[in-house]
């Protein structure tokens, strides 16, 4: 019987696991729901795709991070606009160990009105990153983001 309670729990805890890992479709609805979860915090939100080399060093850096401070506000979001990338999308979340934060992606073809709700300026380029202040400002950033400054932003906040 004990042994049946070991493999319970290890078979929740798979599955548990599995159950974070689950992106969730962004939209504006999702969008103005993040920003009121996080008014009066200091957050950071990282957009980027698996075609993306320079995005993966991005999350190899929130991965190092998050093993110094696992309580870091950081919100993911693959830009991705194709259902045929899913399964690299969340194998990719998987292996960088990012399934407990909060993640999103963009659904099948309605890549340029996510941009739009996110950024009416940003025209897709990657890696972005926005940090975004307790006052709900944000400050977008296109490219590979500084990392004294995503620590500074996130921990010594």
């Amino acid at each position: 019987m004990n042994s049946m309670k070991v493999l319970f729990i290890v078979v929740a805890l798979f599955f548990s696991d599995n159950a974070s890992a689950e992106s969730k479709v962004f939209s504006a609805s999702t969008f103005k729901e993040l920003k009121q979860q996080n008014l009066g915090k200091q957050w950071l939100m990282i957009l980027w795709s698996v075609d993306c080399p320079a995005c993966f060093k991005e999350l190899a850096l929130i991965q190092k991070i998050r093993a110094i401070n696992s309580d870091i506000n950081v919100v993911i979001i693959n830009a991705d606009d194709n259902d045929e990338v899913e399964d690299e999308r969340q194998k990719v979340i998987s292996s960088y160990e990012l399934s407990s934060l909060q993640n999103y992606y963009f659904a099948d073809g309605e890549g340029d009105q996510a941009r739009f709700i996110i950024d009416s300026t940003w025209y897709g380029e990657l890696p972005r990153s926005y940090f975004i202040e307790s006052n709900g400002k944000f400050h977008g950033k296109s490219g590979l983001v500084n990392e004294k400054l995503v620590r500074k932003w996130l921990i010594e906040n």
